[in-house]
């Protein structure tokens, strides 16, 4: 099933993503500062910091956008992080036409050790962090309110506002 949606979004990844272009020129342009493994890394920093702000941005609605957050969210950071196996792959010489060249960006995405991890488990694990990171925002929150009324209605105020940011911080790290 994780394989089918991945190799779904792989041609969406493959054509371009908003502030990343296509990885064919993204791999360009760490290509000409020359092959090392430094121009790698900050091709790959570069995609983390993205997945950071695509978790931050989703986090930020709580538990009443989380129908909506939760899937976008996935989504958007497995976009991101087909890109970036593209653009590696872009960097190392595989042609992204190639269907052996996909299905190995998709199995990078899939496995970290075959005997151990499958897709429906890798899956699980995912899903089972986010609904994680919204428990923790709801504890979070609670907390800060109790926090608020007990500091006065005055810094309350000010602390409560500050309560979304949390959830999108929270996000933004776990992306």
């Amino acid at each position: 099933m994780t394989s089918f949606l991945l190799n779904q979004l792989y041609p969406k990844a493959v054509s371009g993503l908003p502030l990343l272009d296509t990885p064919e020129k993204l791999a360009a342009t760490y290509i000409r500062r020359g092959p090392s493994r430094e121009h790698a890394d900050a091709m790959i920093g570069r995609h983390i910091v993205l997945a950071g702000g695509t978790g931050f941005a989703t986090g930020l609605g709580g538990w009443i956008t989380s129908p909506v957050t939760v899937p976008a969210d996935l989504a958007g950071v497995a976009l991101l992080q087909l890109h970036m196996a593209a653009s590696c792959a872009v960097l190392a010489g595989f042609d992204l036409e190639d269907p052996a060249t996909q299905n190995t960006v998709v199995e990078c995405l899939l496995k970290t050790d075959d005997d151990v991890n499958s897709e429906q488990a890798e899956t699980i694990n995912r899903v089972t962090v986010k609904l994680a990171e919204k428990g923790v925002r709801s504890i979070a929150k609670a907390s800060f309110i109790w926090t608020a009324a007990a500091a006065g209605r005055r810094i309350g105020g000010r602390i409560a506002r500050g309560v979304p940011f949390l959830g999108g911080a929270i996000g933004a790290v776990s992306d």
